[in-house]
């Protein structure tokens, strides 16, 4: 998450708006019969479309950013980032 926030693609509010939004509707289709397989590319989807909704509950015009933190968000909330992260400071690092 401090990565993400450190990018500067919106506002403190836009990315705890998408996260909670990510968070919970996660949570929600883990109960469902849906193969946990497709669980990170749907929190991904899910997480452009919370970075669009908390563009418009803040009333700001930064589209693509938000589109981009959330996209990385759903990464993040899926643990999909985390594995990149350790992944990449394990080859570089």
């Amino acid at each position: 998450m401090d990565f993400i926030k450190t990018l500067n693609l919106g506002t403190a509010a836009e990315l705890v708006i998408s996260a909670a939004i990510i968070l919970a509707l996660v949570q929600a289709i883990k109960q469902t019969k849906v193969n946990n397989k497709w669980l990170p590319w749907i929190a991904m989807g899910l997480g452009v479309v919370a970075g669009l909704v908390s563009v418009v509950a803040t009333k700001d015009s930064n589209w693509v950013p938000a589109a981009l933190q959330g996209l990385l968000l759903g990464a993040a909330t899926s643990g999909l980032f985390d594995g990149v992260k350790g992944l990449s400071a394990t080859a570089f690092g």
